[in-house]
């Protein structure tokens, strides 16, 4: 006799939602012949938790955290206390209703750590082993670039002077200027990076390198107080040389991928940022010089016109406490299992509570193309049943972020300097200091 379980989302064929948004789906068991359970339990779950192992003074040591964001346990069929349940043969549907905290951090899967929501199913059999199946969806934490700081907006320029030693001497310095027109970006869109390299050096640059990258860090317990880095290069590009005593002014554009926003403070124990790095290398052994830039990724571009709203973003409210499970099935189902939300003087009603008011990031801007949703390529596919030694199905998963299709919003502001050769051109107090 076989049972199996399809986990389906309606109207989402890939499970991603806003924090705050309703998920409903529907658990199907077919069974070919009738089967004996003791019940099958629906949990629905959102848990972050990180893991590494470090190595000081000839011992390993091992760190961890974990954050809990929602958890939910109901019975499809069966009960603690029942001691046998059948499984009738044929299909069996039941439909599931769930709302997401408003504060839920954004799904991720790292190195050393995770964010994960997963809907499972489990057949729990006492006398033989449980059989368990299991589906991921994908929370995103609504980060509109709108409603962050108005310098997101503002060109930003970071500049470093180096120089270096040659033997007794030193050499006049290396100056390196970089200039992004925006600091706030989304997946989908080019990052023009302008540099402008003043070589009063004799050692010419060979290459000026620019790299996006995402930094994460991984913390475990409070009491424990370590952190880990993992540092991941996700996009890069490499500019002209420049000769010495020579200035050049390079562009290159950053294709932002695939990726989950910036993560702050949603999670305790996982922050991810990004920053923008331009590296002029020096020819022959001498070290290079790089310059970095902060910059916030977001899900929700920054647009030319803004929504009128009588509050702020619901991601960027307090969160509520609240679950809230809706079972729907045969005529063997629990009919409803439910966790009412007192707010003010009374309780929400099942609208507010289904959470129909969430918007998402196309309804709040209808101008805006929709986005098209696709797997990161820079992270990894998590194991979803790495805890359970007897599951079914599939076991990979990967979120699936917003890349959205859309120009530049504001146009970039780089330096203009004369360049009337391709090595750039000479620097004057130089050549006048050799006459």
């Amino acid at each position: 006799m076989v049972v199996t379980c399809d986990i389906q989302f309606h109207q989402n064929e890939f499970g991603t939602y806003f924090s705050g948004q309703l998920v409903d789906g529907s658990v199907v068991l077919k069974a070919d012949k009738p089967k004996d359970v003791k019940a099958v339990i629906l949990n629905i779950s959102g848990f972050a938790i990180t893991k590494w192992r470090e190595k000081r003074f000839n011992k390993k040591r091992t760190y961890f955290g974990r954050e809990d964001y929602m958890e939910s346990k109901t019975f499809l069929m069966g009960s603690e206390t029942s001691q046998k349940y059948t499984i009738q043969s044929g299909i069996h549907t039941y439909n599931f209703a769930c709302k997401l905290p408003e504060n839920c951090p954004t799904s991720f899967e790292g190195l050393h750590g995770c964010i994960r929501y997963i809907v499972k199913v489990t057949l729990v059999i006492p006398w033989k082993f449980n059989q368990t199946y299991s589906r991921g969806f994908t929370v995103m934490k609504m980060l509109d670039l709108n409603y962050e700081s108005p310098q997101l907006k503002v060109p930003s320029t970071s500049e470093n002077y180096r120089s270096y030693c040659c033997g007794p001497c030193k050499t006049e310095p290396l100056k390196v200027q970089v200039q992004l027109p925006q600091t706030g970006y989304v997946p989908g869109q080019r990052i023009p990076v302008n540099a402008l390299v003043i070589n009063n050096t004799n050692i010419p640059v060979a290459e000026v390198h620019y790299a996006l990258v995402m930094v994460v860090r991984y913390s475990g317990q409070a009491v424990q107080q370590n952190s880990c880095l993992e540092r991941i290069t996700m996009a890069t590009a490499k500019g002209g040389s420049v000769l010495r005593n020579c200035t050049r002014s390079l562009t290159q554009e950053l294709l932002v991928p695939a990726t989950p926003p910036t993560c702050l403070r949603s999670c305790g124990i996982i922050r991810i940022t990004y920053q923008v790095e331009v590296e002029a290398r020096m020819k022959g052994w001498y070290s290079s010089q790089t310059i970095t830039i902060p910059i916030l990724i977001g899900n929700v571009p920054l647009w030319q016109t803004p929504p009128v709203i009588q509050q702020q973003p619901r991601s960027s409210r307090m969160p509520i406490v609240s679950e809230e499970v809706i079972l729907e099935g045969d005529e063997n189902a629990v009919d409803c299992f439910k966790v009412e939300e007192e707010v003010g003087n009374g309780v929400q009603n099942e609208r507010e509570i289904a959470g129909v008011d969430v918007q998402s990031p196309v309804d709040l801007y209808p101008e805006l193309p929709p986005p098209s949703y696709e797997e990161s390529s820079h992270t990894l596919r998590g194991d979803i049943n790495e805890d359970d030694l007897h599951a079914f199905g599939p076991c990979e998963f990967a979120p699936l972020y917003p890349v959205y299709t859309l120009p530049l919003t504001l146009a970039p502001t780089a330096p203009v300097t004369p360049e009337p050769t391709r090595d750039g051109y000479i620097n004057q107090n130089f050549q006048n200091d050799k006459m």
